[in-house]
């Protein structure tokens, strides 16, 4: 680059998740957009957590710098056992931080549990600009979560809840900026993080060119390759078997709708493995019972999550809560109508009857009733996919990705000083 032009800003993203191997929405999703954004020409490299069972300490992923932290081991949900390996883990953070500190400019954290407590002071301290995106509604409203809460005592529970809330919303309003995944998440932070943090809408971000809709014979492949029913009306569910995915709560409403609808099959992608309320054994006996036997296909954990969505009818998205809902969108990108909780980004993109169906989340006569008037309409789930591949054409990762290039272009100045160096190049 020649001399006279301004130096890009250099990425250092940190996240408890990262793809390849974490296989969680918010892991996908830092590997996506770190690639992303180094592909526009920016200099990336990603801190994140070591894996169980353990992976490469440090690695190139094509064009971006991966190191891996200990601890490995679980933390959510282990109560005060989990403070010892915290602490480690955040000093360890502070110390590669400090070190590499002449190889960033720009911080990026994925989630505000834990990892921004140190970042933001620490960033502030040495001059650089730090973006927060909050992943959840949840790391809002539970500083601790649920299940390490009742793993402590509930007056030290409380206090810490209470000393760790004040924190993160400390370190939240001088933050640079915080990203807003959804419209829903917009509102909710700008109600909650009050004070100098600017709050930014950048929606999370897929590869179009993988989700996309295939011909009518590469469906009817995909369904041989994967052991899916050639001549049933194929509804898919992609994500963690967890309860709060609300795969117990589609187990129930499917069954309902099923036993009126022979032709109807349930494909089910995902695996309870590393979610702390993991119900895999539930889904496991449900799908086994006489009712549902042969009538759900249990896929498990998948990296063609692309193939099962080409190869099905419809979507749904039965969530309790979602900061976002990727899987929502990578489905809509695949052409299919979805039936979709009112969480996350499902009310910005569902037109109700036009692409999918809305119900409120935890409400399992409301699914069962949203399936059936999609099922009603199965003879424009086709047409209703076309609404839907177009609701989702502006999550496109090179787009997206272009947002996180200019934005820490203003925070460091760069936009400022290439068009300097443009007018002094050219001038009028």
């Amino acid at each position: 680059m020649p001399s006279s032009m301004p130096r890009q800003p250099r990425i250092c993203w940190l996240t408890e998740e990262f793809f390849p191997p974490d296989v969680g929405g918010m892991g996908v999703i830092t590997g996506a957009l770190s690639q992303g954004i180094a592909a526009q020409g920016l200099e990336v490299r990603v801190i994140t957590r070591q894996t169980q069972p353990p992976v490469a300490v440090s690695e190139w992923l094509d064009k971006v710098e991966v190191r891996r932290i200990p601890p490995a081991e679980e933390m959510k949900g282990t109560g005060l056992r989990a403070i010892p390996l915290v602490l480690g883990y955040l000093l360890r953070l502070i110390v590669l931080l400090s070190r590499e500190a002449g190889r960033y400019d720009v911080v990026i954290i994925s989630g505000m549990k834990i990892i921004p407590l140190v970042a933001v002071p620490l960033g502030r301290l040495l001059r650089k600009k730090i973006i927060v995106r909050v992943e959840s509604p949840f790391e809002l409203a539970e500083p601790i979560s649920g299940e390490s809460t009742r793993a402590m005592n509930n007056a030290v529970a409380r206090l810490l809840s209470r000393v760790l809330r004040r924190m993160q919303l400390t370190v939240l309003r001088n933050s640079s900026c915080v990203i807003a995944i959804s419209k829903d998440m917009e509102v909710l932070l700008q109600r909650t993080v009050p004070g100098p943090a600017r709050v930014v809408d950048i929606p999370n971000a897929i590869d179009l060119s993988r989700f996309r809709p295939v011909l009518a014979a590469d469906k009817a492949r995909l369904r041989a390759v994967l052991g899916i029913p050639a001549d049933k009306s194929v509804v898919v569910y992609a994500g963690r078997l967890s309860r709060s995915k609300g795969i117990l709560l589609l187990m129930e409403a499917f069954r309902e709708v099923a036993a009126g609808c022979s032709e109807l099959h349930l494909v089910v992608v995902g695996g309870g493995l590393g979610s702390w309320d993991e119900c895999e054994s539930e889904v496991h006996a449900l799908a086994a019972s006489e009712e549902l036997r042969d009538r759900v296909t249990l896929a498990g954990p998948s990296d063609r999550v692309h193939e099962y969505f080409q190869a099905s009818d419809l979507f749904m998205l039965p969530s309790d809560y979602e900061g976002f809902g990727l899987t929502l969108v990578e489905a809509l990108a695949c052409g299919l109508p979805a039936v979709a909780t009112s969480v996350g980004v499902a009310p910005q993109i569902i037109r109700a009857g036009v692409n999918g169906f809305l119900c409120p989340p935890k409400d399992s006569p409301a699914l069962a009733e949203a399936l059936r008037a999609a099922l009603r309409r199965r003879t424009d789930w086709l047409e209703m996919g076309r609404h839907s591949r177009e609701a989702v054409a502006h999550f496109d990762i090179q787009q997206v990705s272009a947002r996180y290039v200019s934005l820490c272009r203003e925070l460091t100045g760069c936009s400022r000083e290439r068009k300097a160096s443009a007018e002094r190049s050219f001038p009028r």
